[in-house]
């Protein structure tokens, strides 16, 4: 390190010792330090370029696209069209961009030497992508060595220190609290770190195609839902590999794909929101896969807003598709709570007569015949039903079914004694 950057921090710790607060000063020497740069035109090639900060350099590398191109299925622009659709929708659905503008996102990852969340995993690469007035740009922050951990962090917090909004991939459970981790070892050097909301994608790609996609990975929902091909990735399992080869030999080409791989993702978090939000906040919904539309009605009963839910339940069931009786199962849940009891035995009656939610369809009718309409011998009937269809369905696992069995056996008895007793 300079002398000059030693003699700053020295100068802090002595008047943080006296209770004053001394903010910290760049200390570049740039000329002085670009010639000991290895390999600064191939970094220049990349469009990378040093940034210091008390002796010690971070590579950022900026890249711009209008918003007229095309990544996958969507041009960059049409996320407009998606925020503005969020004006007009409910608040509180977790993806929602409410009172937000496009360039108030930043869709952010990370490359790290390792997957483990512990103190002993580095982050060497941090990035986003922003929407602006007339292009996308990405900006990456990268680490060339573990001595410009406080570089690397005073750049990246300085310039996203105004953003309140994170969007990544699965970024909630492991990209934040990472730099979260990293922090700690520098934040007496450094800007604190500002207090995000976070849209995390890949709850919200779980919630719609866990079901349809062989996995949830980005690079698998880009192919199969995002019409997004990479060429020449470098795969992920490769990244850390990489790096530490970069390290060694200080030559830019190791991290070369690298770099395109992060760009790659964090330009996907755009197409991928914007796609989100479309299905989401599309009134109408007929573009939409029914198993998407069921996935979405469900996440909406769960949020607790129950009239959107169940208007999407009913265009389901018409569609006449083996998802429809899925819809048809909580459709009936949710007349069941409005009160209307009639309504919702119609709708279990029908799953039993087409064997589908047999046993939960059996258990539910009998509720009803017992609680609503107080027909005890009706609801005798359907329990009944409910046991004989539980004991014939061998798949199921042992302590579930031998709880269920005595409940059914309970609910039996209690019936029973109650006929006896009328």
């Amino acid at each position: 390190m300079a002398l000059k950057g030693k003699l700053n921090r020295l100068k802090q710790h002595m008047n943080f010792e006296r209770g004053e607060h001394v903010p910290s000063k760049p200390v570049v020497d740039e000329q002085e330090g670009e010639n000991t740069i290895p390999y600064l035109e191939k970094w220049s090639s990349f469009g990378a370029k040093p940034v210091w900060f008390e002796g010690q350099y971070t590579m950022i590398r900026d890249v711009h696209y209008p918003l007229e191109h095309q990544h996958g299925r969507y041009r960059f622009f049409e996320i407009k069209k998606a925020i503005k659709q969020w004006q007009d929708h409910v608040e509180n659905h977790p993806l929602s961009a409410k009172a937000r503008k496009p360039e108030d996102l930043l869709f952010f990852d990370t490359e790290t030497t390792g997957l483990s969340s512990g103190a002993g995993n580095t982050i060497f690469l941090l990035g986003y992508s922003q929407i602006r007035e007339n292009d996308v740009r990405v900006r990456q922050y990268f680490l060339p060595g573990p001595e410009a951990e406080v570089s690397l962090y005073h750049h990246f917090l300085t310039d996203v220190g105004q953003m309140k909004n994170l969007v990544t991939y699965n970024g909630k459970s492991f990209d934040w609290p990472q730099v979260k981790t990293r922090h700690t070892f520098v934040r007496e050097q450094v800007p604190q770190l500002p207090r995000f909301g976070h849209f995390d994608l890949l709850h919200a790609s779980r919630r719609l195609w866990k079901e349809m996609l062989p996995s949830c990975k980005l690079s698998v929902v880009e192919s199969n839902i995002l019409g997004f091909e990479r060429k020449d990735d470098t795969p992920s399992y490769l990244v850390p590999m990489l790096y530490f080869d970069f390290v060694n030999e200080r030559d830019p080409s190791f991290v070369e794909g690298v770099l395109k791989h992060h760009e790659w993702d964090v330009l996907s978090l755009v197409t991928l929101y914007t796609h989100l939000s479309l299905l989401i906040t599309d009134r109408e919904k007929a573009s939409l896969h029914p198993r998407e539309l069921f996935e979405i009605a469900r996440w909406y009963e769960y949020l607790g807003e129950k009239e959107i839910a169940s208007n999407l339940y009913e265009q389901l069931i018409v569609l006449g598709e083996s998802v429809s009786y899925d819809g048809l199962f909580y459709y009936a849940g949710l007349l069941k709570q409005k009160k209307l009891i009639r309504q919702a035995l119609q709708a279990y009656e029908d799953l039993l007569q087409a064997n589908r939610y047999p046993v939960e369809s059996a258990i539910e009718c009998s509720k009803i015949y017992e609680h609503g309409l107080k027909d005890i011998e009706k609801a005798l009937f359907f329990a009944k039903c409910a046991l004989v269809i539980y004991k014939e369905r061998s798949a199921l696992i042992k302590g579930k079914k031998e709880k269920l069995v005595a409940d059914l056996e309970k609910r039996i008895n209690r019936l029973e004694r109650k006929i006896k007793g009328a």
